[in-house]
């Protein structure tokens, strides 16, 4: 039998969620799966034999314990800070359960994804959908004001997430938690409800962002064109190294042109619409 399974971007933290907020995007990584007698996965025109310690493998593996022959069809650039390897390992789990018609669902895929990938944030987006806020012991939908419209700025320079985390400290002054939890806070209303004011305060996280500035000084450009174009709330998508901001319908246009603008030839900017189905 052959299942099919696909599984969407994410952005991951929104600014002071770090680690718990994530925002399902309408870019998708499509996955097919075969039984068959060695785990291989066929992308871009070739086929390679994958190893066993492999996420994708692992993912199978902890699906269906079984080899499989993956098909994969990713919309989503990787190593940008856009959930790719969340949507890839949560598509490849989920077909693979269809080809051996193997119960348990999203639930049973969330769990997967989230111990292999360690960000619950992420997983529970690229299964649940929407916006989400999630751990590894719940996840819970949040509301997204309909009028907020995000858009992408996405550098070809890629960030590998490891080496993102590198950058934090493991030691954080409770003056920094506290200022973090009422940023994350006024993000969660601002997004319910498009308040400018609630979104303005919520900028300038000190847990992620901060430490990462110099990884990736285009980051921080692309947040401050697109708050100069007029969007409500600017900010890393994941690890980067892409920023992710929100807009209106009146100043979508601006915002795309005020990002463009930073990345030049190096990149693109793309308007997306809120994934609210997750994985199918």
């Amino acid at each position: 039998m052959i299942g099919s399974a696909s599984a969407p971007a994410s952005s991951g933290n929104l600014g002071p969620g770090f680690d718990a907020l994530a925002l399902a995007l309408a870019l998708r990584c499509n996955v097919t799966a075969e039984i068959s007698e060695a785990m291989t996965i066929s992308e871009n025109g070739s086929t390679r034999r994958l190893a066993d310690d492999d996420m994708i493998s692992r993912a199978v593996r902890m699906a269906v314990d079984r080899p499989m022959h993956l098909t994969v069809t990713n919309e989503i650039p990787r190593a940008r800070g856009l959930g790719s390897s969340s949507a890839v390992t949560a598509a490849a789990a989920a077909a693979a359960m269809k080809a051996m018609s193997v119960e348990g669902g999203r639930n049973r895929v969330f769990t997967i994804v989230d111990e292999l990938e360690g960000h619950a944030d992420n997983a529970a987006a690229a299964v649940f959908g929407g916006l989400v806020v999630a751990t590894s012991n719940g996840v819970q939908r949040l509301g997204f004001h309909e009028t907020l419209v995000p858009v992408v700025g996405i550098p070809h320079a890629e960030l590998r997430t490891a080496d993102a985390r590198a950058a934090l400290s493991a030691d954080i002054p409770r003056e920094v938690v506290v200022r973090s939890l009422a940023r994350t806070a006024f993000l969660i209303e601002g997004l319910r409800s498009a308040n400018p004011a609630a979104l303005a305060s919520a900028a300038g996280d000190e847990l992620h962002e901060k430490p990462r500035a110099a990884m990736s000084p285009i980051t921080g450009e692309l947040m401050a064109a697109a708050r100069a174009g007029g969007a409500l709330h600017a900010c890393w998508s994941g690890a980067g190294p892409s920023a992710l901001a929100f807009a209106t319908a009146a100043t979508v246009g601006r915002v795309i042109g005020a990002m463009a603008g930073v990345l030049g030839t190096h990149g693109e900017v793309l308007s997306l619409d809120i994934d609210t189905e997750g994985l199918r």
